[in-house]
This record gives C-alpha cells, sequence and structure tokens, in this order.
C-alpha cells in the first residue's frame, strides 16, 4: 500500500492507546507518522514532536494535509478509538474518488441537528459577520478521514487558519463542554465540512 497512516497522540493516555497499534501496523510494513509529545515510543523516523502547551484539535488536520505536501501521497488519519483493520486500510482510500473520504457524521446527524446548541451562536455571528451561507452542513466525525493527494491542501490550510480563530474561541467561552485537561479548537470536523463545501471541493461519506 502506499498510502500513508497518520495517528495524533499527545498525553500519556493517548500515547498508549496507540502505541501497540502503530507497531502492528510497522511490523506489518505501513508507512506510518506519528504527531506525538512522547516520541520514545516510535521509531525516531516516523515522528513529529508536538510541543504546544495546549492540544488543539484543528492540528490534526494540518499535520495530515502537511504530510499530503510533503510526500505527495493519500493520508489515513485515525484516531486511537478508531484503528481499522488492515485489510480496510489497504484499500480505503479507493473507495472513492473524491478528494476527501470520512466515514461517520455526528450523533444528532448534520449541522442543523445542533443550531440549537448554545456554543455554536459565535460560528452563527460569523456566519452572518462574513456572509457565509448557513446551510445543514455535513458534521465530519473527526476519528477517520482520508486526504486524497489531490487535495488542495494549500487552500483549506489557509481558510481553515482563519475558521480555527472562531472555534478556538468557542473552546474558550463554553465552560460546559471544555474541561481540563483543557483543549482547544474541538468540531474540526465541522469546520472542515464548512471549508470543504464553500469552496466546491468534493468529499464522500463512505460505510466501512
Amino acid at each position: 500500500m502506499d498510502d500513508i497512516i497518520v495517528l495524533v497522540a499527545v498525553g500519556e493516555y493517548y500515547n498508549q492507546e496507540i502505541k501497540d497499534y502503530y507497531w502492528d501496523l510497522k511490523n506489518s510494513g505501513f508507512t506510518i507518522k506519528v504527531l506525538t509529545d512522547e516520541p520514545s515510543h516510535y521509531d525516531i523516523n516516523d515522528i513529529s514532536l508536538y510541543n504546544r502547551p495546549i492540544f488543539n484539535y484543528f492540528d490534526k488536520i494540518h499535520f495530515s494535509l502537511k504530510i499530503v505536501e510533503e510526500y505527495g501521497k493519500n493520508v489515513i488519519y485515525m484516531d486511537g478509538t478508531s484503528a481499522l483493520p488492515k485489510h480496510i486500510l489497504t484499500n480505503i482510500s479507493s473507495r472513492s474518488e473524491s478528494d476527501f473520504i470520512y466515514t461517520s457524521n455526528w450523533p444528532k446527524g448534520n449541522f442543523y441537528g445542533y443550531e440549537d446548541d448554545p456554543c455554536f451562536r459565535y460560528l452563527f455571528e460569523y456566519f452572518r459577520y462574513k456572509n457565509i451561507p448557513i446551510i445543514d452542513y455535513p458534521t465530519i466525525l473527526e476519528q477517520v478521514m482520508v486526504f486524497k493527494k489531490t487535495i488542495n491542501y494549500k487552500l483549506i490550510n489557509k481558510e481553515l487558519q482563519i475558521l480555527q480563530t472562531v472555534f478556538d474561541y468557542i473552546s474558550v467561552m463554553n465552560d460546559n463542554t471544555y474541561i481540563r485537561p483543557f483543549v482547544l479548537g474541538s468540531a474540526e470536523g465541522l469546520a472542515l465540512s464548512i471549508v470543504l463545501t464553500n469552496n466546491d471541493i468534493p468529499f464522500t461519506k463512505i460505510d466501512i
């Protein structure tokens, strides 16, 4: 398989969650890149060091796009809790010709299922301020994501950097969701969906 697997593990809990899976894949011949703050668990040639004091969920996407840019190959991102069997990994990127593939939506469906959630009031303010269409955006569950080598990574990174500031602000202003250990930028799958939709970048949900 020519695709690259991307894993992100920041904090002892998440490193313990993925390290055995990482070594299983590596010993089976898969190419893997890991963004981590605990590099001792992995082959030094496979790691990028995460040294920000506060983890930001958007870095999962930014790191995946960086690997697409550096290697010119399809990238399969997985959370530790969503480790896919090897036989699925070998063909998942060929399941659709879209530039981006994902496997699940959020529990309540698309964006309209969350429009009454008070944490998104700042996002609606931003939509109105910037004249961004308020539509029923697909909610991308951020656990398994495939970034094709054909994806416009420069455009997506640029647009996400702007939109990310809104989601970071939501993090700061939302005590009900964000508790210690503090993180920034959750709901990054929705932000990615907004960027893909409004820039006419094709993306597809598949069943696995």
